[in-house]
């Protein structure tokens, strides 16, 4: 039986229909991606499945016991929990367990407990017998793939025992998918999930839920996205729902051919409708009034096809004269962060006119803050930077913060350049502002259309080197497409912070790769730089293959000097495999496992044989340091 079964559904806000007559399903296994421009009503179909709205006509069934994991875009939730205990909501036993043994650790660590034999010998005992049951309800798998998830969301294992509160408003939102994504509901609906994720964990995202049995519907604006993840396209356009087979790059082509086919059926019906009507017209009275009529029951009866409509789009033209000096920026042992507290140093570069960079990293390095101190809006901390002669930058600001909410859209523009207000208000008709709209206040915007306001604004004064941070956020697939041309028949210079990928192999020339504690170039586009990217990390897991040391069980020694030695060799084979245990944890979240079945069954393998040979260590450890402590009481109530 079908997870969900749609049949013509219909949907209105008002007196505007948002969607008429949908009818689908959705199977197990499924992997749908859900397309259509802004304000098509993809998030409206996603609340209807979850019965967050009611349809007004049609019927949603579900199949008995399918459990939903919904992710919206703005996730209202109660945060007064530790992210573990979020996580784990829905274990209740499995947490109590898991507190009640980090509980015994750290009492095992204490001098109280570690000095006294009998006292230490109490508090192990309930550790190893809580333990066995721990491990008895599969607490030591759900926390390596606990692990697995919020450390391939970006989140560190530190983050585990901080309360939800504290996190940002993105990190809320990918605490709520980790939530979910553990939860393993038989159906995910997902709304724009990788908004808030830098491109590593998309990519992990991306290999999860390709490895995952159970169904997915997501709606996004990321292509490379939707290509990796789904093997059907749900297309929301005029009202209607389309269905197709294959991932996102297959569903362009039969697009295409969709509409093409919706334009010559609705030319063939229109054709035999202007046919029957002029027949009717000429015969409706006389001897051929009967074939007249018989016309007109034919003209009733003919299905009606609507005419295939391309999705309004902006229109950019960056084609302007855009000459400067050659060399367009230089930057010396460049430091930039906050409070004093660098998050890039030293940067040197050297920019070039017609060069077009983009900067990527991980989320917080420091992308928007370089963007603003080279756009001149935060100070540097150290060193320089200059811009050459007849620079003229134009930046577009990720928080679009520099648009005034009380201002109306067309006072925002005409405080860029005083034109005309008929010229100016031609101009806002290819951002997709016309008539009363221009005169819509900002705060009353959406996302994406502050996004084409911004664009606007950063159009209308035609600079020659363009400093854009996540420019596409807010942006439809179509409206992507239209800046990526805009930006590619640009001939001046770009700086780009973003994570859309299409745009980085579309536009970019050099990449700034900036991560934590260093700065590295690369001459090429992002593809170019992942295939690479592979290449490195490959030779280096070659030359670092993890030691391991042999035997992990340290002898039993009489004498203090051999109890030393015995707790130095046991003390630095748990180093050795923390770090491997580490390293093993980091490749299970790596997306090309996540796509490799076999590989993660062995990899988990490994990591559980591991994890318990280091408490058989933790527990010998412990044995070492009490009779190294026994001892060196006997050995100084002698010397007393």
């Amino acid at each position: 039986m079908s997870l969900i079964r749609l049949d013509q559904i219909t949907k209105h806000y008002g007196d505007r229909p948002i969607i008429l007559e949908i009818t689908a399903t959705i199977e197990r296994g499924d992997k749908i991606g859900l397309v259509g421009p802004n304000g098509a009503g993809k998030t409206t179909l996603l609340a209807l499945m979850v019965e967050e709205a009611m349809p007004d006509k049609g019927t949603i069934r579900k199949a008995g016991q399918c459990r939903i994991g919904y992710l919206p875009q703005r996730p209202s939730r109660t945060w007064g929990l530790t992210l573990r205990h979020l996580l784990m909501q829905e274990l209740t036993e499995i947490r109590d367990m898991a507190d009640a043994l980090r509980e015994l650790e750290q009492r095992m660590a204490s001098p109280e407990v570690y000095q006294s034999p009998e006292l230490l010998d109490e508090v192990m005992g309930r550790y190893g017998r809580l333990q066995d049951e721990f491990r008895h309800l599969g607490g030591y798998s759900y926390e390596v793939k606990m692990k697995q998830v919020i450390q391939g969301l970006g989140f560190a294992n530190d983050d585990l025992d901080r309360s939800v509160q504290e996190f940002s408003g993105g990190e809320q939102v990918r605490a709520e998918l980790a939530r979910i994504l553990l939860a393993e509901p038989d159906l995910l609906l997902l709304d724009e999930p990788t908004n808030h994720l830098d491109m590593q964990a998309t990519e992990w995202l991306e290999g999860y839920l390709r490895s995952l049995q159970q169904a997915v519907v997501v709606v996004s604006h990321d292509r490379y996205f939707l290509d990796m993840v789904c093997t059907r396209i749900w297309e929301l356009d005029n009202q209607r729902l389309f269905r197709y087979p294959g991932n996102f790059s297959q569903f362009l082509d039969l697009r295409q051919e969709r509409v093409a086919r919706q334009e010559a059926d609705y030319q063939a019906v229109t054709e035999e409708a202007q046919r029957l009507q002029a027949y009717i017209d000429r015969y409706r009275a006389g001897n051929r009034a009967r074939q007249a009529q018989s016309r007109s029951k034919r003209l009733a009866r003919l299905e009606s096809v609507a005419r295939a409509t391309d999705a309004q789009s902006i229109r950019l033209d960056l084609s302007y004269a855009t000459h400067t000096v050659k060399q367009v920026l230089i930057t010396e042992e460049l430091s930039v962060g906050y409070a004093g507290t660098p998050l890039v140093s030293g940067l040197n570069l050297s920019v070039l006119r017609g060069e077009r960079w983009g900067i990527i990293g991980p989320n917080g390095v420091g992308k928007s803050t370089l963007l603003k101190v080279l756009a001149g809006e935060e100070p540097s901390i150290d060193g320089s930077f200059l811009w050459g002669d007849g620079v003229s930058r134009g930046y577009f600001r990720q928080g679009m913060d520099d648009l005034d909410g009380d201002n109306t859209i067309l006072d925002e523009m005409l405080e860029v350049r005083n034109l005309p207000v008929g010229e100016m208000r031609s101009f806002l008709a290819r951002f997709l502002f016309t008539q009363d709209a221009v005169f819509s206040q900002i705060r009353t915007l959406s996302g994406g259309e502050r996004c084409r306001v911004a664009l606007a604004k950063l159009l209308l004064s035609k600079p020659n080197v363009l400093l854009l941070d996540e420019p596409t956020n807010h942006l439809d697939i179509i409206s992507r497409e239209v800046l990526e041309q805009a930006l590619a028949d640009f001939t001046g210079t770009i700086l780009l912070v973003t994570h859309d990928r299409y745009l980085l192999d579309k536009v970019v020339t050099d990449l700034l790769v900036i991560e934590p504690g260093r700065t590295r170039v690369f001459a090429g586009n992002y593809s170019s730089f992942r295939e690479q990217e592979k290449l490195w990390h490959e030779e280096a897991i070659a030359a670092r293959e993890p030691v391991r040391k042999s035997p992990r069980k340290a002898p039993i020694s009489e004498g203090r000097a051999s109890l030393e030695k015995d707790l130095a060799t046991v003390e630095e084979t748990i180093a050795l495999m923390e770090t491997e245990l580490h390293a093993l944890t980091h490749k299970m979240a790596e997306p090309e496992i996540y796509m490799d079945g076999s590989a993660i069954r062995s990899l988990t393998l490994q990591h559980r044989e591991l994890s318990q040979e280091l408490e058989t260590l933790y527990q010998r450890w412990a044995e070492l340091l009490s009779d190294l402590e026994s001892r060196n009481s006997v050995e100084c109530g002698r010397s007393n």
